[in-house]
């Protein structure tokens, strides 16, 4: 068969049926004819007929046989991504209107939040969920370092909660609540008996959390302004396991306030005031506004927002 770019110059819609479509993505996608057949309810010589009519009417091979599978050419690749975005704002849309029932619901509810979030809300979130939501669950997977926004945008990850400077063009968010820094030591530490003093935090030695990606990388830039510099003599990849280190040691570690305040009661730990002023930071709740309308995510949207915002 001979195929020529005739179509690809085209400046209208082709009249393609909504199968054809979806065919396109899945192929894309899954990159083999049966598996994708199977997916879209159709045979498998339906679905090789319809591609064959789609090589026609748009004039690209649009997938090429490699080994036992399929491989999308370049026009391809862009017809089944295009395809699949189209394909996920019309199910949107359609749904749009569909009033959602806690109660009745089976969702997966999906959110980022690193481990301080993930101490500091899920307890809470759980508890609403199962008087209010019975049947929904939660995950809560590992935020990538990079691009954590494809996930939201993709509609894999309904939610991110926390400190996060890379959500921002195509999302929309709202404010939970301002978060600080506090110091934590254990409750006898001989160093801190008459409460904090800024001699006492500059010669103890402290235990400290990888900052990548998160609010705590300032904490030194403004320690560092005033003359102070921190005697780091043990660095973990996250907050979490502070608390439970301090208890036990003579170490000195900066963590957010309703981390320290989570573990307190059971921990023999206190909290402390920093020895000087640094400004608090925002907690957000992020989501991408390709599912601002999702009757499910302003459910639960709305339901994390009254829950954790400070009044």
């Amino acid at each position: 068969m001979r195929y020529t770019n005739d179509m690809h110059e085209m400046h209208t819609v082709p009249d393609l049926d909504v199968k054809q479509i979806r065919l396109i993505a899945e192929l894309t996608s899954l990159r083999n004819i049966s598996a994708a057949s199977r997916k879209i309810g159709l045979s498998q010589s339906a679905a090789s007929h319809a591609l064959a009519k789609l090589r026609k009417r748009l004039g690209d091979p649009l997938f090429t046989r490699v080994g036992h599978g399929l491989q999308p050419t370049p026009y391809g690749e862009r017809l089944g991504t295009t395809a699949r975005q189209a394909l996920d704002l019309l199910v949107a849309g359609f749904g749009s209107n569909r009033p959602f029932d806690s109660r009745r619901t089976t969702r997966r509810f999906v959110i980022y939040a690193n481990d301080v979030g993930q101490t500091v809300l899920l307890p809470r979130l759980i508890a609403f969920l199962k008087k209010e939501a019975p049947g929904a669950t939660l995950r809560a997977p590992p935020i990538p370092l990079e691009n954590p926004g494809a996930a939201l945008s993709a509609g894999d990850v309904d939610l991110a909660a926390g400190f996060f400077d890379n959500l921002t063009t195509g999302f929309r968010q709202s404010l939970l609540f301002r978060e600080r820094y506090v110091c934590a030591v254990r409750s006898n530490h001989p160093k801190f008996r008459g409460g904090m003093t800024l001699e006492a935090f500059k010669t103890c030695e402290h235990a400290m959390a990888d900052a990548t990606g998160m609010a705590h990388a300032a904490i030194d830039r403004f320690l560092a302004k005033n003359g102070i510099q921190r005697n780091i003599t043990l660095r973990v990849p996250g907050f979490l396991v502070l608390p439970m280190i301090i208890a036990s040691s003579d170490l000195l570690a900066v963590i957010p306030s309703r981390l320290a305040e989570a573990f307190v009661s059971h921990l023999p730990i206190k909290i402390l005031p920093l020895p000087i002023s640094i400004p608090p930071f925002d907690i957000r709740l992020y989501w991408h506004e390709r599912y601002h309308h999702d009757p499910a995510l302003t459910w639960f949207r709305k339901a994390f927002v009254e829950l954790f915002r400070d009044n």
